[in-house]
Protein backbone atom coordinates (compact mmCIF):
# COMPACT_ATOMS: atom_id res chain seq x y z
CA UNK A 1 0.00 0.00 0.00
CA UNK A 2 2.81 2.38 0.90
CA UNK A 3 4.54 1.67 -2.43
CA UNK A 4 1.31 2.29 -4.34
CA UNK A 5 0.81 5.60 -2.51
CA UNK A 6 4.39 6.66 -3.36
CA UNK A 7 3.96 5.81 -7.06
CA UNK A 8 0.66 7.68 -7.17
CA UNK A 9 2.30 10.73 -5.57
CA UNK A 10 5.12 10.66 -8.14
CA UNK A 11 2.62 10.33 -11.00
CA UNK A 12 0.59 13.25 -9.67
CA UNK A 13 3.69 15.41 -9.32
CA UNK A 14 4.78 14.55 -12.85
CA UNK A 15 1.38 15.58 -14.23
CA UNK A 16 1.32 18.90 -12.35
CA UNK A 17 3.00 22.02 -13.75
CA UNK A 18 6.62 21.86 -12.74
CA UNK A 19 8.39 25.02 -11.64
CA UNK A 20 11.46 26.58 -13.13
CA UNK A 21 14.21 26.31 -10.53
CA UNK A 22 16.94 28.87 -10.00
CA UNK A 23 19.46 27.58 -7.46
CA UNK A 24 22.04 30.14 -6.31
CA UNK A 25 25.12 29.17 -4.30
CA UNK A 26 27.16 32.07 -2.95
CA UNK A 27 30.79 31.56 -1.98
CA UNK A 28 32.09 32.36 1.53
CA UNK A 29 29.06 34.57 2.32
CA UNK A 30 29.19 36.00 5.84
CA UNK A 31 26.05 35.92 8.00
CA UNK A 32 26.45 39.60 8.83
CA UNK A 33 27.00 40.67 5.21
CA UNK A 34 23.29 40.76 4.27
CA UNK A 35 20.75 43.35 5.28
CA UNK A 36 18.15 40.83 6.44
CA UNK A 37 20.56 39.68 9.17
CA UNK A 38 21.32 43.19 10.41
CA UNK A 39 18.92 44.27 13.16
CA UNK A 40 20.56 47.69 12.96
CA UNK A 41 21.10 48.78 9.34
CA UNK A 42 24.70 49.45 8.35
CA UNK A 43 25.95 51.49 5.36
CA UNK A 44 28.53 48.73 4.90
CA UNK A 45 25.82 46.24 3.98
CA UNK A 46 23.98 47.17 0.79
CA UNK A 47 21.82 44.25 -0.36
CA UNK A 48 18.45 45.75 -1.40
CA UNK A 49 17.64 43.08 -4.01
CA UNK A 50 18.48 40.19 -1.70
CA UNK A 51 16.51 41.75 1.14
CA UNK A 52 13.49 42.23 -1.13
CA UNK A 53 13.65 38.62 -2.32
CA UNK A 54 13.62 37.54 1.33
CA UNK A 55 10.61 39.78 2.04
CA UNK A 56 8.79 38.18 -0.88
CA UNK A 57 9.86 34.67 0.10
CA UNK A 58 10.97 32.58 3.08
CA UNK A 59 13.96 33.34 5.27
CA UNK A 60 15.56 29.99 6.08
CA UNK A 61 16.92 30.65 9.54
CA UNK A 62 18.35 27.18 10.24
CA UNK A 63 19.76 26.11 6.90
CA UNK A 64 23.04 24.24 7.37
CA UNK A 65 26.03 23.62 5.13
CA UNK A 66 29.54 22.36 5.69
CA UNK A 67 32.27 24.72 6.86
CA UNK A 68 34.19 24.39 3.56
CA UNK A 69 33.27 24.66 -0.08
CA UNK A 70 34.10 21.28 -1.69
CA UNK A 71 32.02 19.30 0.84
CA UNK A 72 29.03 21.68 0.62
CA UNK A 73 29.00 21.69 -3.17
CA UNK A 74 29.44 17.93 -3.38
CA UNK A 75 26.57 17.62 -0.90
CA UNK A 76 24.25 19.83 -2.97
CA UNK A 77 24.97 17.98 -6.20
CA UNK A 78 24.82 14.45 -4.74
CA UNK A 79 22.13 14.72 -2.07
CA UNK A 80 24.46 13.24 0.55
CA UNK A 81 25.56 14.81 3.78
CA UNK A 82 29.26 15.71 3.50
CA UNK A 83 30.12 12.83 5.87
CA UNK A 84 28.80 10.50 3.15
CA UNK A 85 30.39 12.08 0.09
CA UNK A 86 33.35 14.42 0.72
CA UNK A 87 34.62 15.89 4.00
CA UNK A 88 37.92 17.38 2.91
CA UNK A 89 38.91 20.44 0.94
CA UNK A 90 40.26 18.96 -2.28
CA UNK A 91 41.64 20.76 -5.33
CA UNK A 92 40.63 19.78 -8.88
CA UNK A 93 44.02 18.19 -9.67
CA UNK A 94 43.47 15.50 -7.06
CA UNK A 95 42.10 12.36 -8.76
CA UNK A 96 39.85 11.82 -5.74
CA UNK A 97 38.41 15.33 -5.52
CA UNK A 98 34.67 15.83 -5.30
CA UNK A 99 31.85 13.40 -5.95
CA UNK A 100 32.59 9.72 -6.65
CA UNK A 101 31.93 8.81 -10.27
CA UNK A 102 29.15 6.35 -9.39
CA UNK A 103 26.93 8.79 -7.57
CA UNK A 104 23.98 10.20 -9.52
CA UNK A 105 23.78 13.97 -9.31
CA UNK A 106 20.77 16.29 -9.21
CA UNK A 107 21.23 17.43 -12.82
CA UNK A 108 20.89 13.84 -14.05
CA UNK A 109 17.67 13.47 -12.04
CA UNK A 110 16.20 16.74 -13.33
CA UNK A 111 17.17 15.91 -16.90
CA UNK A 112 15.35 12.58 -16.61
CA UNK A 113 12.24 14.56 -15.67
CA UNK A 114 12.43 16.66 -18.83
CA UNK A 115 14.17 19.75 -17.45
CA UNK A 116 16.64 21.86 -19.37
CA UNK A 117 19.68 21.77 -17.08
CA UNK A 118 22.45 24.39 -17.02
CA UNK A 119 25.31 25.30 -14.70
CA UNK A 120 27.13 28.63 -14.42
CA UNK A 121 29.95 29.46 -11.99
CA UNK A 122 32.12 27.59 -9.51
CA UNK A 123 32.03 23.78 -9.73
CA UNK A 124 34.55 22.52 -7.12
CA UNK A 125 33.19 18.97 -7.15
CA UNK A 126 35.81 17.12 -9.17
CA UNK A 127 37.06 17.07 -12.77
CA UNK A 128 39.63 14.26 -13.12
CA UNK A 129 37.41 12.33 -15.54
CA UNK A 130 35.14 13.90 -18.19
CA UNK A 131 32.14 12.34 -16.43
CA UNK A 132 32.96 14.46 -13.35
CA UNK A 133 32.56 17.81 -15.10
CA UNK A 134 29.17 19.57 -14.92
CA UNK A 135 28.31 18.33 -18.43
CA UNK A 136 29.42 14.82 -17.52
CA UNK A 137 27.20 15.02 -14.45
CA UNK A 138 24.08 15.80 -16.48
CA UNK A 139 24.04 19.52 -17.19
CA UNK A 140 23.20 20.30 -20.82
CA UNK A 141 25.68 23.18 -20.75
CA UNK A 142 28.07 24.78 -18.30
CA UNK A 143 30.33 27.79 -18.07
CA UNK A 144 32.44 27.14 -15.02
CA UNK A 145 35.76 27.01 -13.27
CA UNK A 146 36.79 23.88 -11.41
CA UNK A 147 38.94 25.07 -8.50
CA UNK A 148 38.07 26.80 -5.22
CA UNK A 149 38.68 30.19 -6.84
CA UNK A 150 40.16 31.93 -9.87
CA UNK A 151 41.21 35.46 -10.83
CA UNK A 152 38.29 37.58 -11.93
CA UNK A 153 39.81 39.27 -15.01
CA UNK A 154 42.13 36.55 -16.27
CA UNK A 155 40.43 33.35 -15.06
CA UNK A 156 43.89 32.15 -14.02
CA UNK A 157 43.84 29.43 -11.40
CA UNK A 158 43.94 30.79 -7.85
CA UNK A 159 46.79 29.09 -6.03
CA UNK A 160 45.64 29.96 -2.51
CA UNK A 161 46.38 32.82 -0.13
CA UNK A 162 49.81 34.43 -0.31
CA UNK A 163 50.20 35.52 3.30
CA UNK A 164 51.78 38.97 3.67
CA UNK A 165 52.55 39.28 -0.02
CA UNK A 166 51.26 42.38 -1.81
CA UNK A 167 52.77 41.80 -5.28
CA UNK A 168 50.34 40.23 -7.73
CA UNK A 169 51.49 36.71 -8.69
CA UNK A 170 52.18 35.71 -12.27
CA UNK A 171 49.15 33.92 -13.76
CA UNK A 172 49.36 30.17 -14.20
CA UNK A 173 46.97 27.81 -15.99
CA UNK A 174 43.56 29.26 -16.82
CA UNK A 175 40.56 27.75 -15.07
CA UNK A 176 37.58 28.41 -17.34
CA UNK A 177 35.52 25.69 -19.04
CA UNK A 178 32.61 25.77 -21.48
CA UNK A 179 30.58 22.53 -21.35
CA UNK A 180 33.12 20.17 -22.94
CA UNK A 181 36.05 22.40 -23.92
CA UNK A 182 38.14 25.30 -22.63
CA UNK A 183 36.35 28.66 -22.59
CA UNK A 184 39.20 30.18 -24.58
CA UNK A 185 37.00 32.53 -26.61
CA UNK A 186 35.60 34.04 -23.40
CA UNK A 187 38.76 34.05 -21.31
CA UNK A 188 39.97 37.56 -20.48
CA UNK A 189 37.05 39.32 -22.18
CA UNK A 190 35.77 41.11 -19.07
CA UNK A 191 34.94 40.82 -15.40
CA UNK A 192 34.08 37.19 -14.79
CA UNK A 193 30.69 37.81 -13.19
CA UNK A 194 29.68 39.87 -16.23
CA UNK A 195 30.67 36.94 -18.46
CA UNK A 196 28.59 34.70 -16.22
CA UNK A 197 25.61 37.04 -16.56
CA UNK A 198 25.85 36.88 -20.34
CA UNK A 199 25.64 33.09 -20.15
CA UNK A 200 22.79 33.18 -17.61
CA UNK A 201 20.93 35.50 -19.98
CA UNK A 202 21.50 33.17 -22.94
CA UNK A 203 20.18 30.22 -20.94
CA UNK A 204 17.06 32.04 -19.72
CA UNK A 205 16.28 33.55 -23.11
CA UNK A 206 16.86 30.18 -24.79
CA UNK A 207 14.41 28.46 -22.47
CA UNK A 208 11.71 31.16 -22.47
CA UNK A 209 8.66 30.13 -24.44
CA UNK A 210 9.78 26.54 -25.02
CA UNK A 211 7.33 25.06 -22.55
CA UNK A 212 10.15 23.10 -20.88
CA UNK A 213 10.96 23.61 -17.20
CA UNK A 214 14.37 25.13 -16.49
CA UNK A 215 16.85 23.96 -13.87
CA UNK A 216 19.55 26.63 -13.64
CA UNK A 217 22.33 26.55 -11.04
CA UNK A 218 24.25 29.79 -10.60
CA UNK A 219 27.26 29.24 -8.34
CA UNK A 220 28.56 32.79 -8.05
CA UNK A 221 32.26 33.54 -7.85
CA UNK A 222 31.36 36.13 -5.22
CA UNK A 223 32.62 36.49 -2.54
CA UNK A 224 35.62 34.15 -2.58
CA UNK A 225 39.27 35.10 -2.58
CA UNK A 226 40.99 36.77 -4.34
CA UNK A 227 38.90 39.85 -3.50
CA UNK A 228 38.33 41.66 -6.82
CA UNK A 229 35.50 43.86 -8.06
CA UNK A 230 35.15 46.79 -10.51
CA UNK A 231 36.49 50.09 -9.16
CA UNK A 232 33.11 51.84 -9.28
CA UNK A 233 31.80 49.39 -6.68
CA UNK A 234 34.86 49.90 -4.50
CA UNK A 235 34.27 53.65 -4.61
CA UNK A 236 30.80 53.19 -3.12
CA UNK A 237 32.51 51.94 0.05
CA UNK A 238 35.42 54.38 0.19
CA UNK A 239 34.37 55.30 3.74
CA UNK A 240 35.61 51.88 4.95
CA UNK A 241 39.29 52.16 5.86
CA UNK A 242 40.15 48.46 6.15
CA UNK A 243 40.81 47.22 2.57
CA UNK A 244 39.61 43.61 2.97
CA UNK A 245 36.31 44.72 4.48
CA UNK A 246 35.90 47.49 1.90
CA UNK A 247 36.51 45.21 -1.09
CA UNK A 248 34.37 42.42 0.35
CA UNK A 249 31.46 44.83 0.93
CA UNK A 250 31.80 46.03 -2.66
CA UNK A 251 31.73 42.45 -3.93
CA UNK A 252 28.55 41.73 -1.98
CA UNK A 253 26.97 44.85 -3.49
CA UNK A 254 27.95 43.60 -6.93
CA UNK A 255 26.43 40.20 -6.17
CA UNK A 256 23.23 41.92 -5.11
CA UNK A 257 23.10 43.81 -8.40
CA UNK A 258 23.75 40.57 -10.29
CA UNK A 259 20.86 38.78 -8.60
CA UNK A 260 18.64 41.77 -9.32
CA UNK A 261 19.29 41.63 -13.04
CA UNK A 262 18.90 37.83 -13.21
CA UNK A 263 15.52 37.90 -11.46
CA UNK A 264 14.46 40.94 -13.51
CA UNK A 265 15.19 38.95 -16.67
CA UNK A 266 13.06 36.04 -15.44
CA UNK A 267 10.24 38.49 -14.78
CA UNK A 268 10.57 40.11 -18.20
CA UNK A 269 10.34 36.69 -19.86
CA UNK A 270 7.17 35.79 -17.92
CA UNK A 271 8.95 33.00 -16.03
CA UNK A 272 9.17 34.37 -12.48
CA UNK A 273 5.60 33.50 -11.48
CA UNK A 274 6.42 29.83 -12.00
CA UNK A 275 9.95 29.95 -10.55
CA UNK A 276 11.26 28.58 -7.27
CA UNK A 277 14.47 30.39 -6.38
CA UNK A 278 16.69 29.23 -3.57
CA UNK A 279 19.89 30.82 -2.33
CA UNK A 280 22.44 29.51 0.11
CA UNK A 281 26.02 30.21 1.06
CA UNK A 282 28.39 27.25 0.78
CA UNK A 283 29.85 28.12 4.20
CA UNK A 284 30.29 31.11 6.48
CA UNK A 285 32.53 34.06 5.77
CA UNK A 286 36.28 33.75 6.23
CA UNK A 287 37.85 35.18 9.39
CA UNK A 288 41.50 34.26 8.92
CA UNK A 289 44.64 36.41 9.10
CA UNK A 290 44.27 40.11 8.27
CA UNK A 291 47.25 40.54 5.94
CA UNK A 292 48.07 43.03 3.16
CA UNK A 293 46.31 43.97 -0.11
CA UNK A 294 47.61 45.23 -3.44
CA UNK A 295 46.58 48.80 -4.33
CA UNK A 296 48.60 49.33 -7.54
CA UNK A 297 46.38 47.32 -9.87
CA UNK A 298 44.32 49.07 -12.57
CA UNK A 299 41.37 47.30 -10.96
CA UNK A 300 41.80 49.15 -7.66
CA UNK A 301 42.35 47.19 -4.46
CA UNK A 302 42.88 43.45 -4.82
CA UNK A 303 43.27 41.27 -1.74
CA UNK A 304 44.80 37.81 -1.99
CA UNK A 305 46.97 37.68 1.12
CA UNK A 306 45.53 36.05 4.20
CA UNK A 307 41.81 35.31 4.05
CA UNK A 308 39.78 38.03 5.68
CA UNK A 309 37.09 40.62 5.04
CA UNK A 310 33.82 38.83 5.85
CA UNK A 311 31.57 39.31 8.87
CA UNK A 312 29.55 36.58 10.54
CA UNK A 313 28.27 38.99 13.21
CA UNK A 314 26.76 38.15 15.63
CA UNK A 315 27.54 34.46 15.10
CA UNK A 316 30.53 32.66 16.50
CA UNK A 317 33.37 31.50 14.27
CA UNK A 318 33.37 31.35 10.48
CA UNK A 319 34.56 29.37 7.51
CA UNK A 320 36.55 26.21 8.41
CA UNK A 321 34.99 25.93 11.90
CA UNK A 322 31.93 24.05 13.26
CA UNK A 323 30.30 27.01 15.01
CA UNK A 324 27.12 28.59 13.63
CA UNK A 325 29.15 31.30 11.87
CA UNK A 326 30.74 28.56 9.78
CA UNK A 327 27.85 26.17 9.09
CA UNK A 328 24.55 28.08 9.47
CA UNK A 329 24.26 29.76 6.09
CA UNK A 330 22.59 32.79 4.64
CA UNK A 331 19.64 31.14 2.90
CA UNK A 332 16.19 31.86 1.55
CA UNK A 333 13.59 30.65 -0.93
CA UNK A 334 11.69 33.05 -3.17
CA UNK A 335 9.83 33.21 -6.48
CA UNK A 336 6.25 33.14 -7.67
CA UNK A 337 5.93 29.38 -7.25
CA UNK A 338 5.89 29.78 -3.47
CA UNK A 339 2.37 29.75 -2.03
CA UNK A 340 1.17 33.20 -1.05
CA UNK A 341 0.65 32.16 2.57
CA UNK A 342 4.34 31.47 3.20
CA UNK A 343 5.75 34.60 1.59
CA UNK A 344 7.32 37.05 3.99
CA UNK A 345 7.86 34.42 6.70
CA UNK A 346 10.84 33.08 8.62
CA UNK A 347 11.29 29.30 8.82
CA UNK A 348 13.16 27.83 11.78
CA UNK A 349 12.86 24.24 10.56
CA UNK A 350 16.15 22.36 10.46
CA UNK A 351 17.41 21.66 6.95
CA UNK A 352 20.67 20.99 5.13
CA UNK A 353 21.97 21.92 1.68
CA UNK A 354 21.73 18.21 0.82
CA UNK A 355 17.94 18.41 1.22
CA UNK A 356 17.45 20.42 -1.97
CA UNK A 357 18.17 17.22 -3.93
CA UNK A 358 15.04 15.43 -2.69
CA UNK A 359 13.03 18.65 -2.73
CA UNK A 360 13.81 19.28 -6.39
CA UNK A 361 13.22 15.63 -7.27
CA UNK A 362 9.78 15.72 -5.63
CA UNK A 363 8.84 18.87 -7.55
CA UNK A 364 10.08 17.30 -10.78
CA UNK A 365 8.23 14.05 -10.16
CA UNK A 366 11.21 11.69 -9.90
CA UNK A 367 12.41 9.57 -6.99
CA UNK A 368 15.74 10.01 -5.25
CA UNK A 369 16.91 6.39 -5.32
CA UNK A 370 20.41 6.01 -6.79
CA UNK A 371 20.80 2.49 -8.22
CA UNK A 372 24.23 3.26 -9.68
CA UNK A 373 25.60 4.16 -6.24
CA UNK A 374 23.89 1.16 -4.68
CA UNK A 375 25.54 -1.17 -7.20
CA UNK A 376 28.91 0.41 -6.39
CA UNK A 377 28.22 0.02 -2.65
CA UNK A 378 28.42 3.78 -2.11
CA UNK A 379 26.38 5.65 0.52
CA UNK A 380 22.72 6.22 -0.40
CA UNK A 381 21.08 9.61 -0.78
CA UNK A 382 20.51 11.34 2.60
CA UNK A 383 18.35 14.14 1.22
CA UNK A 384 14.87 14.75 2.62
CA UNK A 385 12.02 16.44 0.78
CA UNK A 386 11.47 19.85 2.38
CA UNK A 387 8.70 21.03 0.07
CA UNK A 388 5.87 20.17 2.53
CA UNK A 389 7.58 22.46 5.07
CA UNK A 390 8.48 25.19 2.59
CA UNK A 391 4.97 25.23 1.14
CA UNK A 392 3.34 25.42 4.57
CA UNK A 393 1.63 22.04 4.31
CA UNK A 394 3.65 20.67 7.23
CA UNK A 395 5.03 22.55 10.23
CA UNK A 396 7.60 19.92 11.22
CA UNK A 397 10.86 19.37 9.42
CA UNK A 398 11.59 15.77 8.40
CA UNK A 399 15.23 16.44 9.28
CA UNK A 400 15.98 16.12 12.97
CA UNK A 401 19.76 15.81 13.03
CA UNK A 402 22.89 16.59 11.04
CA UNK A 403 26.17 14.83 11.58
CA UNK A 404 28.49 17.69 10.65
CA UNK A 405 31.75 15.83 11.14
CA UNK A 406 33.22 13.42 13.69
CA UNK A 407 33.31 16.03 16.47
CA UNK A 408 30.04 17.90 15.82
CA UNK A 409 26.36 16.92 15.83
CA UNK A 410 23.30 19.13 15.41
CA UNK A 411 20.25 17.44 16.90
CA UNK A 412 16.95 19.31 16.97
CA UNK A 413 17.57 22.59 18.80
CA UNK A 414 20.92 21.45 20.17
CA UNK A 415 24.51 21.11 19.06
CA UNK A 416 27.27 19.12 20.69
CA UNK A 417 30.99 19.60 19.97
CA UNK A 418 33.75 17.43 21.41
CA UNK A 419 37.48 18.04 21.61
CA UNK A 420 39.60 21.13 21.03
CA UNK A 421 38.15 23.52 18.48
CA UNK A 422 39.63 26.56 16.76
CA UNK A 423 37.75 29.62 15.45
CA UNK A 424 35.80 29.99 18.68
CA UNK A 425 35.66 33.80 18.89
CA UNK A 426 33.06 36.41 17.93
CA UNK A 427 33.47 39.45 15.68
CA UNK A 428 31.96 42.85 16.24
CA UNK A 429 29.54 44.53 13.81
CA UNK A 430 32.46 46.11 11.87
CA UNK A 431 35.01 43.37 11.28
CA UNK A 432 37.86 43.12 10.43
CA UNK A 433 39.50 46.37 11.55
CA UNK A 434 43.03 47.29 12.48
CA UNK A 435 42.53 46.12 16.05
CA UNK A 436 41.75 42.66 14.63
CA UNK A 437 45.33 42.15 13.45
CA UNK A 438 46.84 39.41 15.59
CA UNK A 439 43.51 38.92 17.33
CA UNK A 440 41.40 37.50 14.50
CA UNK A 441 38.41 35.23 15.06
CA UNK A 442 40.26 32.14 13.83
CA UNK A 443 42.70 32.39 16.75
CA UNK A 444 40.01 31.68 19.36
CA UNK A 445 40.13 28.21 20.94
CA UNK A 446 37.57 26.23 22.92
CA UNK A 447 38.26 23.06 24.89
CA UNK A 448 35.17 20.82 24.86
CA UNK A 449 35.91 17.99 27.27
CA UNK A 450 33.93 15.81 27.43
CA UNK A 451 31.85 18.11 25.23
CA UNK A 452 30.26 21.54 24.76
CA UNK A 453 26.48 21.80 24.47
CA UNK A 454 24.54 24.69 22.95
CA UNK A 455 20.86 25.34 22.34
CA UNK A 456 21.37 26.91 18.92
CA UNK A 457 17.67 27.69 18.49
CA UNK A 458 17.48 29.93 21.57
CA UNK A 459 21.20 30.81 21.65
CA UNK A 460 22.34 30.93 18.01
CA UNK A 461 25.46 32.90 18.94
CA UNK A 462 26.63 30.02 21.17
CA UNK A 463 27.47 32.10 24.21
CA UNK A 464 26.07 29.67 26.80
CA UNK A 465 27.58 26.23 27.20
CA UNK A 466 24.92 23.99 28.78
CA UNK A 467 27.25 21.05 29.42
CA UNK A 468 27.28 21.51 33.20
CA UNK A 469 23.56 22.27 33.57
CA UNK A 470 22.29 19.51 31.25
CA UNK A 471 24.66 16.55 31.79
CA UNK A 472 22.12 13.92 30.73
CA UNK A 473 21.43 15.59 27.39
CA UNK A 474 25.15 16.06 26.86
CA UNK A 475 25.85 12.40 27.57
CA UNK A 476 23.06 11.24 25.26
CA UNK A 477 24.20 13.44 22.40
CA UNK A 478 27.83 12.37 22.76
CA UNK A 479 26.62 8.76 22.57
CA UNK A 480 24.53 9.56 19.50
CA UNK A 481 27.53 11.29 17.91
CA UNK A 482 29.65 8.18 18.48
CA UNK A 483 26.91 6.02 16.95
CA UNK A 484 26.56 8.18 13.84
CA UNK A 485 30.31 8.36 13.42
CA UNK A 486 30.20 4.69 12.46
CA UNK A 487 28.36 5.73 9.28
CA UNK A 488 31.03 8.19 8.07
CA UNK A 489 32.19 7.24 4.60
CA UNK A 490 35.89 7.84 4.24
CA UNK A 491 36.39 9.23 0.76
CA UNK A 492 39.72 8.13 -0.70
CA UNK A 493 42.28 10.92 -0.81
CA UNK A 494 45.15 11.48 -3.22
CA UNK A 495 47.73 14.21 -3.77
CA UNK A 496 47.59 16.40 -6.85
CA UNK A 497 48.46 14.46 -9.99
CA UNK A 498 51.21 16.22 -12.03
CA UNK A 499 49.47 14.94 -15.17
CA UNK A 500 46.67 17.42 -14.48
CA UNK A 501 48.86 20.45 -15.20
CA UNK A 502 50.70 18.68 -18.02
CA UNK A 503 47.40 17.96 -19.75
CA UNK A 504 46.28 21.56 -19.26
CA UNK A 505 49.12 22.69 -21.52
CA UNK A 506 49.52 19.70 -23.85
CA UNK A 507 45.84 19.22 -24.65
CA UNK A 508 43.86 22.30 -23.63
CA UNK A 509 46.13 25.23 -24.51
CA UNK A 510 46.87 26.17 -20.90
CA UNK A 511 43.39 25.55 -19.43
CA UNK A 512 42.53 23.12 -16.64
CA UNK A 513 40.37 20.20 -17.72
CA UNK A 514 39.89 16.44 -17.27
CA UNK A 515 42.99 14.34 -17.75
CA UNK A 516 41.93 10.74 -17.02
CA UNK A 517 39.99 8.36 -19.31
CA UNK A 518 40.17 10.75 -22.25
Amino acid sequence: AAAAWFLATIALAAAAPRPHILAVIVDDFGWGNVGFHRATPSPEVQTPNIDQLVKEGIELNRHYVHMMCTPSRSSFQSGRLPVHVQLSLEGPCSPESGIPINMTTIARKMSSAGYDTHFVGKWDAGMAHPVQTPHGRGYDTSLNYFDHGNWAWTEARWEGSYVNRSVLPEPGARDFWDTDHPANTLNGTGFEEDIFFDRLSQVIEGNAGTGKPLFLVYAARMVHYPLQVPVEYQQRFAFIDEPHRRTYAAMVAYLDMQLGRVTDLLRSKGMWDNTLMMLTADNGGYVEEVAVCNTTSPHGTECFSGESGASNFPMRGGKYYPFEGGIRSNAFASGGFLPQAVRGTQLNALMHIADWYATFCALAGVDTYDPVAAAAKLPPVDSLDMWPVLSGANATSPRQEILVRADTLVSGNYKVIVGNVQGAAWAGPQYPNMSSVGNEVFRGHLACHPGCLFNVQEDPTEHTDLAASEPVRLRNLIARLAELNQTIWHHPTAPDDPACNRTAYSRYGGFLGPWLDL
